[in-house]
């Protein structure tokens, strides 16, 4: 006797193949093109690089990034941490594991076809979101997902000791994987925040408390960070690690200085950019926003209710909606249009010529995101570091290994990593430090750089005369009018190179050395 639904997992898993293949293929580029797409990465492998020297973020350079995502890069960018090419490729497997965690979530919960529509869902839009880059948002999804999702598909739990272990053992898992999400971007945080919210709800024939799973959960979280927080415990820098980890000032000025006032501006501009970059799997989500009928599912929908109300809120946290932001907001928008109570699934509450008429416009959203799609994955092809690259190889042909150099403007982070040589100072970052925080936001340019004297332009000064770096390149952006101590330290002991016409990068060579060279070509 044949199983109708073995034919129909077939048919759903040989879907679910196809809509991998399809994504690996419009992720081509990010496996091929092996450079910057964005400079925040090449912060990722410059604390690497201090990793590998034995040396600590927030203890040996200004920093306001969560750490988890350094020792990522310690370990997939190669053996010196900095090879982008690898780390990319490594990123856009990550990717496409977060695609998969998602359809398996669906499976688990509603079945084949579910997985199907989420699966299909969030590869239209992942790629975009994330740029295919090797960027935070990246590293953090899929941990978030699989979190989150391992909170919502807890099995239910029978009688005896065996399956009160296998229960917490879930619970635990699920506060692990947000742990290490909120390890790898701070906003990611929410899921911990959304998983304690669906232990803390009342489960129906549990044989665990709600007590014990909340604890369970709490137990993930302190193991995820617990690595970390030893590492700088017996360096004697666990203070360190809270303050530019947990409650770090730098990032919570970057956080206040918005791209947007706070008003009614800024709550239009959020609704503008939500609507923009998750506009298909929030106008299927819609209807499956009220509770379902079936009490069994209200845990589900509690669930997916703090996870999306969670990701969106960090979306808007700096009121910039950037669009990799939204890439945590898709992922829960995807299981909710996947939801059998929800505009697709068969206990929909609206009849099916409601249904039909509501679905005409999701074939225009759909082929929409096609070309949205496109232009992303020719964007991708292109080189994005070019600059940073010229840049790399002429300091690095007149540079020795263990040089120090320093560089100002953020299209120029590329050029620690490029070059292998790490910064004079651990100002090695300029904006909230040198320059306020940037206040662009997801449709609208930043204006134009100015000098923030303070706290951090001191300590640079100091560090910049204490190690005095072999180079220092200024970007064709930076206010260094505005900032006159550092004109009068290159006046005193550096030299402007002009072999290299690059815009108006500003090469600045040590005069000892710059003197050397001179003397060695005149030898030849």
């Amino acid at each position: 006797m044949r199983d109708p639904g073995r034919r129909s997992r077939l048919i759903a898993g040989g879907l679910l193949a196809a809509i991998v293949g399809l994504s690996a293929w419009l992720r081509w580029p990010g496996f091929t093109q092996g450079g910057f797409a964005s400079h925040d990465v090449a912060g990722m492998l410059y604390e690497a690089m201090l990793l590998r020297d034995g040396a600590l973020p927030y203890v040996d350079s200004i920093e306001l990034k969560a750490p988890g995502t350094f020792w990522l890069a310690k370990w997939l960018a190669g053996s010196k941490g900095t090879d982008i090419a690898r780390f990319q490729v490594w990123a856009n497997l990550w990717a496409l594991a977060t695609l998969g965690v998602l359809a398996r979530i669906a499976w688990r919960l509603w079945g084949p076809t579910a997985a199907v529509v989420a699966a299909g869902l969030y590869a239209l839009h992942d790629a975009h979101l994330d740029s295919m880059d090797a960027n935070y948002v990246t590293w953090a999804q899929l941990p978030l997902v699989a979190g989150v999702g391992a909170a919502l598909c807890v099995p239910p739990g029978g009688d005896g000791a065996r399956s009160r272990r296998r229960t917490l053992a879930w619970w635990v898992a699920a506060g692990v994987l947000t742990g290490l999400a909120t390890l790898c971007k701070q906003p990611a945080g929410v899921g911990m925040v959304a998983v304690l919210g669906i232990a803390a709800w009342p489960h129906e024939g549990g044989v665990v408390s709600r007590r014990a799973r909340v604890l369970a959960v709490l137990a993930g979280i302190v193991a995820a960070h617990l690595p970390i927080a030893l590492r700088y415990a017996v360096a004697g820098e666990l203070r360190t690690l809270w303050e530019g980890y947990a409650w770090n000032r730098w990032g919570a000025r970057y956080i206040s200085y918005g791209g947007e006032p706070w008003g009614m501006g800024a709550v239009r501009e959020g609704v503008l950019a939500t609507v923009h970059f998750v506009v298909l799997p929030l106008s299927l989500a819609v209807t499956a926003v009220w509770p379902p009928r079936d009490p069994v599912r209200w845990r589900q929908w509690w669930g997916l209710l703090l996870w999306s109300l969670g990701t969106l809120a960090a979306a808007w946290v700096g009121l910039r909606f950037y669009k990799g932001y939204f890439l945590a907001v898709s992922a829960p928008l995807c299981l909710w249009a996947a939801a059998p109570w929800g505009l697709l699934g068969r206990a929909a509450r609206v009849g099916r010529v409601v249904r039909c008429v509501l679905l005409v416009p999701t074939l225009l959203l759909v082929l929409r995101q096609g070309a949205v799609l496109e232009h992303q994955r020719a964007d991708r092809a292109r080189p994005h570091d070019q600059g940073g690259r010229v840049i790399a190889k002429h300091v690095r042909r007149h540079s020795e290994p263990g040089d120090r150099i320093w560089v100002w403007g953020w299209h120029l982070w590329d050029v620690y990593p490029l070059t292998g040589l790490r910064s004079a100072s651990r100002v090695y970052k300029s904006l909230g430090l040198l320059t306020p925080p940037n206040d662009d936001t997801w449709r609208r340019p930043a204006t134009r750089l100015r000098f923030s004297d303070g706290p951090a332009a001191q300590l640079l000064l100091e560090e910049l005369r204490a190690n005095r770096p072999v180079w220092i390149v200024l970007g064709s952006t930076v206010p260094r009018g505005e900032f006159e101590a550092l004109t009068q330290l290159l006046r005193e002991d550096y030299v402007r190179d002009r072999r290299v016409r690059l815009g108006r990068v500003q090469f600045w060579q040590r005069r000892d050395r710059a003197d050397a060279e001179r003397a060695k070509r005149r030898e030849e």
